[in-house]
């Protein structure tokens, strides 16, 4: 049997929640690209970038774009850190918290509709795996990176 990697799947399921959050967040002018970094600033007020970009695992330059647009939509302020000067705090504006709220009640929403016909257990032992197997990458790119001393 010429069965399709589960990688298929996942692509499949985050193209499609791509296209859904980024229907959603068209009245807000930004794209699903973006929607990671304001909710995690939202929930994490006063993280730098570099926290940013190691909690999402995304690179600081895609960061980088990424608070610059949100800053330019009004959805961010950065405060100068007073006592690390060189360091800059990121904040959710008024209408980035607001953002923050309309992706609270989308993405659980989303969530809901994909656990269509799950049962409890079938939901947990899913999220379980999953979480697994994102540890596994996380484990071997991390260990190779540092085999490598390059970033991964």
């Amino acid at each position: 049997m010429n069965r399709p990697t589960i990688l298929r799947y996942i692509s499949i399921l985050y193209r499609f929640s791509q296209i859904h959050i980024a229907q959603q967040l068209k009245p807000h002018k930004i794209g699903s690209g973006q929607y990671p970094f304001i909710f995690s600033v939202c929930r994490n007020p006063g993280i730098n970038q570099d926290g940013l970009s190691e909690r999402l695992l995304i690179d600081k330059g895609t960061t980088a774009k990424a608070v610059k647009i949100l800053e330019a939509g009004g959805f961010l302020r950065r405060e100068q850190d007073p006592a690390d000067r060189r360091v800059y705090r990121l904040y959710a504006t008024p209408e980035g918290e607001k953002l923050g709220k309309t992706l609270e009640s989308i993405l659980p929403l989303w969530q809901e509709l994909l656990w269509k016909g799950f049962s409890r257990q079938e939901k947990e032992q899913a999220y379980s795996l999953v979480q697994r197997m994102s540890e596994n990458a996380k484990d071997f790119l991390t260990r190779s990176a540092e085999e490598n001393s390059a970033p991964y």
